[in-house]
């Protein structure tokens, strides 16, 4: 019998894949006759006959241009039902300070336990207080496939199951890992913005049995799977005190810039040496706190932490195209309301009144705000 090719545990995998996409045309196609879909969708995986669909590629601008590759609805579940199985051991061994795609965590945890590390190591004002900031070169695009499924297979034959168990997953994995998402898709909306991308940055231009997709559930998992090799060594052998990652973006913080120098570089040489990866050079700064730390659109100092203006920009920027082009309706709105959301865990409380009594006055439709601004309302 099956440990994960059932049919409780695909139907699990597909009521987590409908939260957010139900509306789509691929996901009512699938409903149609999901029954029928789910059972041919198990069969496939029981045989071994199961391969990835065509995905649909297409380029987003913010918060910078980037290409994604959406895979089908079918896909999508089968992405939900291997991380439904390997979250949980996952999380066991991943440290409390990686931040990005875990339940519990998120953008504006790690902003907030940046700020209590600042304040705790610049120990009330008595000491000097340096950051170091790291970004690694391409990270998705980069990404050792071989590697990748050598810390998945690790991690699945450590755990205390069956042999069964450890053979589908294996299976699963490997399918998904060196799935090449560039030799079946479909392009979507508007072509001109992936001129906008770096090639270090499109798994078109990536090197064989490299890269990520960016879009897919999975890939979220594994990525932080494989930089869990990364965080252990900082923890474990380098010892560093306080180390916050969201993705592949690094805040080290210590009382010496000659230890943030010595780490930095022994960090470089392992991403090198064991994860055939390297640091963006560009991106790299070890200065003090006291000029501020701009981290996950948040501009943190030591008493005080601030909306980045660039996110500020955008908003801006999205105000002027809708009294251009049109009153304020409810989609213009719930725009609105999801960055003051993004603003309120920052010292804005004039940004947020400013940008509100201007909506307010120039809108052609009652606007109500809420208390202490903390969102719009028609």
């Amino acid at each position: 019998m099956s440990e994960i090719f059932n049919y409780k545990k695909i139907y699990f995998a597909y009521l987590e894949c409908r939260k957010k996409k139900r509306k789509t045309i691929n996901a009512l196609k699938f409903e149609w006759d999901l029954e029928k879909n789910l059972i041919g969708l198990l069969k496939e995986l029981k045989d071994r006959k199961y391969k990835p669909e065509r995905s649909i590629c297409f380029a987003v601008k913010e918060p910078t241009p980037r290409e994604i590759f959406a895979g089908s609805f079918k896909d999508r579940i089968v992405h939900h039902l291997l991380v439904r199985e390997i979250e949980a051991i996952g999380e066991k061994i991943f440290i409390y300070h990686s931040f990005a795609c875990r339940k519990g965590k998120g953008t504006h945890k790690a902003v907030k336990k940046l700020g209590k590390g600042i304040r705790r190591a610049n120990k009330n004002y008595r000491k000097d207080i340096y950051y170091s900031q790291l970004d690694i070169a391409g990270f998705f695009m980069s990404i050792n496939q071989d590697i990748l499924h050598s810390v998945f297979k690790k991690l699945v034959l450590k755990q205390n199951k069956s042999i069964k168990w450890k053979e589908e997953l294996l299976w699963l994995g490997k399918i998904i890992i060196f799935n090449k998402p560039t030799s079946n898709y479909i392009m979507k909306g508007d072509i001109s913005i992936f001129s906008l991308i770096p090639k270090r940055k499109s798994l078109f231009y990536a090197k064989r049995n490299k890269g990520l997709p960016i879009g897919n559930y999975s890939s979220q998992f594994f990525a932080n799977l494989y930089l869990n090799e990364l965080d252990q060594f900082v923890k474990r052998v380098l010892q560093c005190k306080y180390y916050f990652r969201y993705v592949d973006d690094i805040v080290l913080l210590a009382n010496d810039k000659e230890e943030l120098k010595y780490q930095r570089n022994e960090i470089n040489d392992f991403l090198i040496r064991k994860l055939d990866l390297k640091l963006n050079k560009k991106k790299t700064r070890i200065q003090s706190v006291n000029k501020g730390i701009s981290f996950l659109g948040y501009f943190i100092k030591i008493d005080h932490m601030l909306v980045k203006k660039r996110v500020v920009s955008n908003l801006r920027l999205k105000l002027q195209k809708i009294k251009k082009n049109s009153n304020l309706g409810k989609e213009d709105i719930s725009v609105i309301n999801s960055y003051f959301g993004h603003f309120r865990h920052a010292d804005s409380f004039h940004l947020r009144k400013n940008i509100s009594e201007k909506i307010v006055k120039g809108s052609k439709i009652k606007i109500t705000i809420k208390e202490n601004y903390y969102s719009l309302r028609l």
